[in-house]
């Protein structure tokens, strides 16, 4: 671990200690330090800006009513995903929310060189074939379970870590990496039409 990230999680220890007992200054020094990592998960796993503003204030209450309970067994930016990941269950069940979208692992479902997201594309055939490729994919995203979503956002889109995603979720190791394989093989077989 470099001195730089060691630091940073003494930091964490000295703020949640310091918000333990009261000190919201604290408090507001660690939602600064982690409100972007929790805002881009809750975005990659709702695709939503609005919904992903309103996970992550839910989050940090939370964080702050729970904040307490807070052991120091796990790294509070791995406390703060798994509240993100529930708060956003939670959210799936009480509304019916955007499709999930993946510009990021286009061509390794698609085995096809695409140009999803290039905003700098001026060719309107290629910006509607980009249109269209990206329904297809948030077609076939909302064709996997939540838990294997889930995974697979924070694996290939977020790009955590499989022991950090096990940390999270409370899950196996094997269990992990058999979710993101379950995903990627069933979106590879609903975007196979694509490769051609």
């Amino acid at each position: 671990m470099s001195r730089i990230r060691r630091n940073l999680l003494d930091n964490d220890t000295e703020f949640i200690e310091r918000a333990q007992n009261g000190d919201l200054s604290a408090f507001k020094e660690l939602v600064i330090k982690h409100r972007n990592n929790v805002y881009y998960l809750a975005y990659d796993l709702t695709r939503n800006r609005e919904d992903a503003e309103d996970v992550s204030q839910e989050v940090f209450v939370k964080a702050y009513n729970s904040l307490k309970n807070f052991r120091f067994d796990a790294k509070f930016g791995s406390w703060l995903y798994r509240i993100t990941v529930n708060t956003c269950l939670s959210l799936k069940s009480r509304k019916s929310y955007s499709a999930m979208r993946s510009h990021e692992n286009i061509e390794q479902l698609t085995g096809s060189d695409s140009d999803i997201g290039n905003s700098q594309s001026t060719n309107p055939e290629k910006e509607t074939d980009s249109v269209i490729m990206q329904t297809h994919v948030e077609v076939a995203l909302e064709k996997l379970s939540m838990r294997e979503k889930t995974v697979f956002i924070m694996r290939n889109i977020s790009g955590m870590a499989f022991e950090e995603i096990v940390d999270v979720l409370k899950i196996r190791p094997g269990t992990a990496r058999n979710l993101n394989f379950k995903a990627l093989r069933k979106l590879r077989k609903e975007l196979q039409f694509l490769r051609e």
